[in-house]
């Protein structure tokens, strides 16, 4: 769960610090759904790998997600 934390003056500030286990579980989320693949499957499962170096920039971030189906697990019909 994403706590929202609001202020009001003039302005209206919403701010939430979203940790780094929700970070993956928000991406694995959005690319299953960009790739068409059912997260719940028993025959899917999903990486996150986050990372972070120093760019000549500043902080360069990055995220990389593996998704892999294995259609020995799926149902018989799913495999047609």
């Amino acid at each position: 769960m994403i706590n929202i934390h609001t202020g009001r003056t003039n302005t209206e500030t919403h701010r939430a610090v979203v940790h780094a286990e929700q970070i993956k579980h928000i991406l694995a989320d959005h690319v299953c759904n960009a790739a068409g693949v059912p997260r719940a499957s028993d025959g899917t499962s999903v990486v996150v790998q986050l990372s972070s170096r120093m760019g000549s920039c500043g902080t360069e971030y990055e995220a990389v997600v593996t998704i892999t189906v294995d259609f020995e697990k799926l149902p018989r019909a799913s495999r047609e």
